[in-house]
Parts: C-alpha cells; sequence; structure tokens
C-alpha cells in the first residue's frame, strides 16, 4: 500500500452555520448530497454534522489533490456506517479523478466539538 495523499481540514461551526443562514437550499444543494442533507436533518445537532462532512469534503479534496480538475463538492459524499463509522463515496468526476492517479480506497477520520469539526483523510492505492 502506497499513501499517494493527505488531507487535513478544522472548520468553525459556526461559518458552516452562516453560509446555511446566509443561502439557505443554495448551498446545501451545492455542497452536500441528499442522502447528506437527510442525515445531518435528523441528527440531534444537524449544524456540527454538516460542518464535519464539510470538513471532510474538503480534505478529500486536498488528499487527492483535484482542485482543478472539475470535482464538485457532491461528487464526494460521506456515508456513516454503524459497524464501520465514517466513509468517503466518489462519484462523477471525483470517481474518475481517482482512477486516473490511482485512488482506491480513501480513509477517513472525523472529529468535532461544539465549536470545530475536522477531518483527516488519506488517499492510498490499497484495495479494500
Amino acid at each position: 500500500m502506497a499513501i499517494l495523499g493527505i488531507g487535513t481540514e478544522i472548520v468553525e461551526c459556526i461559518r458552516i452555520v452562516k453560509m446555511l443562514e446566509t443561502h439557505g437550499e443554495q448551498f446545501l444543494a451545492r455542497v452536500y448530497t441528499p442522502n447528506e442533507i437527510e442525515y445531518c436533518l435528523r441528527t440531534a445537532n444537524a449544524n456540527q454534522h454538516f460542518a464535519t462532512r464539510w470538513a471532510a469534503k474538503e480534505a478529500a479534496m486536498k488528499a487527492m489533490r483535484c482542485r482543478n480538475q472539475g470535482v464538485r463538492w457532491t461528487d464526494i459524499e460521506i456515508l456513516m456506517h454503524q459497524s464501520e463509522g465514517a466513509n468517503i463515496s466518489l462519484g462523477g468526476a471525483a470517481a474518475i479523478w481517482a482512477d486516473h492517479i490511482g485512488i482506491e480506497k480513501i480513509h477517513v477520520s472525523l472529529g468535532a466539538c461544539r465549536t470545530h469539526a475536522t477531518a483527516y483523510v488519506i488517499a492510498t492505492d490499497e484495495a479494500e
């Protein structure tokens, strides 16, 4: 297994709250998939979950070095599995770019507190 990229991000939860207040549905649709929106809205602290997903998407873009490759925020989806924890699913331009540069697995670790959300992502050539 080779590490092909590493990305990390920290965001103030209030920053995402302000984006939601200012841009509402437009911000949600541009950044989050319908599954992510549904998941976050079902939680007790939706704003913290939206912030955590934003941090994870930003960290994934850094790990994949895909800023200028046409990857959209919604091409990167953060999924939660009770038995496995957080996973990242790639679609669209993100999946194409990952395949092009040999990324086979994206590892993600999420963290949050009342004020901040963090994410750490490692992209590898390891198949599951």
